[in-house]
């Protein structure tokens, strides 16, 4: 009997001397941000009992990630980017879903080192009974960058068992961008042009996330 109290005396000891794990580490450092601290400081919220079940469709994302994203160069080849963090939580009272996009200005990509300081995208997502789609308005903090334009609206439905965001033609042509593989702990996403009205498609970034916490 003692000696089993002992043993277990040393297993506790071990467990709370040894170092945090990865993926403990990843999520300390995440909500130790300020803006994701800030976006995350009511929680992730809960789907409202009267909202459209089709708010479940990106409501499965409502948690924090880890992103590792790649992008296409001039040869089509894809490159490693700098990670970021990608937060999700309901909003307006359960009827929608906002997300934030957070990377630090030490760990921004090339094209963006010019920005200064952290990047942050935001977007709220409504789901239009009526029309079967989805409403999407996305802002960032991107002015002074080459990032273009810092604000703009997407629709997006689901689609084989994919969330497709679409937009109106722009500079570069039409764009969608597309959020597939779903799962519990996963899910990629990408962003595609066409220049011949949608005949064909190129993609120009993609991204695959790792859950953090939800």
């Amino acid at each position: 009997m003692k000696s089993s109290l002992v043993s277990l005396m040393l297993i506790t000891l071990s467990l709370l001397l040894s170092p945090a794990s990865p993926a403990g580490d990843a999520l300390a450092d995440a909500m130790s941000r300020a803006p994701i601290k800030n976006f995350l400081s009511e929680g992730f919220g809960s789907l409202n009992a009267k909202a459209p079940a089709e708010t479940k469709e990106f409501g499965r994302l409502v948690g924090l990630w880890h992103v590792e994203t790649e992008m296409a160069s001039g040869s089509g080849e894809f490159v490693p980017m700098a990670p970021g963090l990608w937060a999700w939580k309901y909003a307006l009272d359960g009827f929608a879903v906002s997300d934030l996009w957070y990377q630090s200005a030490e760990n921004l990509p090339s094209y963006m080192a010019n920005l200064g300081r952290d990047y942050l995208l935001t977007a709220n997502r409504v789901y239009a009974v009526a029309e079967h789609r989805w409403h999407v308005a996305w802002m960032a903090n991107g002015a002074g960058s080459v990032m273009g334009a810092d604000v703009g609206t997407f629709t997006a439905q689901l689609v084989d068992g994919e969330l497709v965001m679409s937009s109106g033609p722009g500079s570069f042509g039409l764009q969608r961008v597309i959020f597939s593989e779903f799962s519990d702990d996963s899910f990629r996403w990408r962003s595609d042009y066409s220049q011949d009205d949608g005949k064909t498609w190129t993609t120009v970034m993609r991204m695959r996330a790792k859950r953090l916490e939800k």
